[in-house]
């Protein structure tokens, strides 16, 4: 598709970005999991929820390019989008601050700052979704057993 045809569309470069964000932030949010812990879940049952999730969240066609967009792109872009980028990060931090916060009140996690552990998840998913998208990463199996072992037990590595 030659450049100019992108302006028939879009008025600008921002405006692609735009779409790019709203249709992708819309189906994240349509197929984001709501997680339904129980005390009785066991901790495959959890892996097989994370790995469901990851493959469906990294299953939509633009994943690899909105990632990548995310990470490298839409934040250069202007200040507006900027702050849209943050936006996002925020609301995905504040569903997992509700899983953490549920997961601690079933006894499924160390008590501690449930919206400081999200952040850090949120970072976590971030960084691997972006070694994910440059397929430096390809395993999801692999993958979400090192994520769940990682935000249950640590650097130490104990389940105790």
């Amino acid at each position: 598709m030659a450049r100019g045809t992108f302006y028939l569309y879009f008025n600008n470069k921002r405006d692609i970005f735009q779409k790019l964000l709203e249709n992708n932030f819309s189906y994240i949010f349509r197929t984001l999991p709501d997680l339904k812990l129980t005390r009785e879940m066991n901790e495959e049952q959890l892996r097989e929820a994370l790995l469901f999730a990851l493959r469906k969240l990294l299953s939509h066609r633009n994943s690899r390019d909105f990632i990548t967009l995310m990470i490298e792109g839409a934040s250069g872009v202007d200040k507006a989008l900027s702050e849209q980028v943050e936006h996002f990060y925020k609301t995905m931090t504040n569903i997992f601050c509700g899983y953490v916060a549920r997961a601690q009140s079933l006894g499924k996690a160390k008590k501690t700052d449930p919206y400081l552990l999200a952040r850090f998840i949120v970072g976590i998913l971030k960084e691997t979704f972006y070694l994910w998208s440059r397929q430096e990463v390809n395993n999801l199996d692999q993958l979400a057993d090192s994520l769940l072992d990682f935000v249950m037990y640590g650097i130490r590595g104990n389940k105790t």
